[in-house]
């Protein structure tokens, strides 16, 4: 059975798209993407036939660019269709974002039965609208759609092989801004963590819009390409919280201190963080009232929790499995 996939933006969208693409075989699954340079970089590594599209999303964006998305919808939606007709898939998955409108649209075309996955607590603009049209609606968190199936967030492999139980020997700090990086975690953190009580090594994803330089207590990189290994070495992790984010950090029960991106669609990274902290207020911190003192106090405090047992508390098995249920329930309809 043939599929095509469409997975664009961030990593949040592709890493879950990537782990249900794995119970099919390479050749019966189909791709679509943007031509954003990460993208591409992460599919080069995947041998999945791909196509990257020349689009890009309209939430958010100048009133221009708003103008311009119809026409490169237009534009892409014949590539597609021609790519589509060439492959000949059985059916077609959308993972939410700008690109996943040229799926929803070409099913309706080409009459194939759609299926979407929602990654975050709040269904997207896109997945609104095509949770009408679909066979099956998979969500990460309980949403209350219709047709719903909720089979958690597909993660990659690695990260429920081992948990964070399985290494006690915890030598390193993570700090993850998202697949693009954070200029907000640029620009407040390192001095921080340099006063903190931190003694283990703090590797810093700091993307591509910094340009920061090491020093004796932090390492910075544009993008970690290893995470779940270092998550075996890693005490806690301070990062944003989009959904495959906090879905890794359940799966592993990795303990973390979350910073919602203050300006997501829909606020949905409030909500995903809540939901991973079960209302412990010293794991969710506001960007809006930031303030460094108070944040190194409380990061302090945080080092000193006994981790195992949060780590407990936190975990959950729910995306373990979700991929290969995702996988079966599109194979079976």
């Amino acid at each position: 059975m043939k599929i095509a996939i469409f997975a664009a933006g961030t990593g949040g969208h592709i890493y879950p798209a990537l782990s249900i693409a794995e119970n099919f075989k390479k050749e019966e699954v189909l791709f679509f993407a943007s031509s954003r340079k990460l993208e591409k970089d992460i599919f080069a590594k995947t041998n999945y036939q791909v196509i990257h599209l020349d689009i890009e999303g309209f939430r958010g964006k100048s009133v221009l660019k708003k103008i311009i998305f119809p026409l490169a919808v237009s534009f892409n939606l014949f590539k597609v269709l021609f790519e589509l007709i060439r492959f000949k898939p059985s059916k077609i998955l959308i993972l939410g974002g700008y690109i996943s409108i040229l799926g929803l649209l070409a099913s309706k075309i080409l009459f194939k039965p759609l299926f979407l996955h929602e990654q975050n607590s709040i269904l997207g603009t896109t997945n609104k609208i095509a949770s009408h049209f679909t066979k099956k609606n998979f969500t990460a968190f309980k949403i209350g759609v219709k047709k719903e199936k909720n089979l958690g967030n597909p993660i990659r492999n690695q990260f429920f092989k081992d948990t964070y139980l399985s290494n006690p020997i915890k030598n390193k700090i993570l700090v993850l801004g998202g697949s693009q990086g954070s200029k907000f975690f640029n620009k407040n953190l390192p001095e921080i963590l340099m006063k903190s009580e931190i003694t283990e090594k703090i590797i810093f994803q700091t993307g591509n819009q910094a340009h920061l330089i090491d020093n004796k207590k932090i390492q910075f990189r544009n993008f970690i390409d290893n995470l779940p290994e270092l998550f075996s070495q890693t005490k806690f992790v301070i990062c944003r919280s989009g959904a495959s984010t906090v879905s890794e950090l359940q799966a592993y029960g990795m303990p973390a201190l979350l910073f919602p991106l203050s300006n997501s669609i829909d606020d949905h990274q409030k909500i995903n963080a809540e939901s991973y902290s079960n209302n412990d207020s010293e794991m969710v911190f506001n960007e809006k009232d930031f303030n460094p003192e108070d944040f190194l106090e409380q990061l302090n405090r945080f080092n000193s929790r006994d981790l195992k047992e949060l780590s407990k508390r936190i975990k959950k098995d729910l995306h373990c499995d979700a991929a290969i249920k995702i996988a079966n329930e599109i194979k079976q309809d």
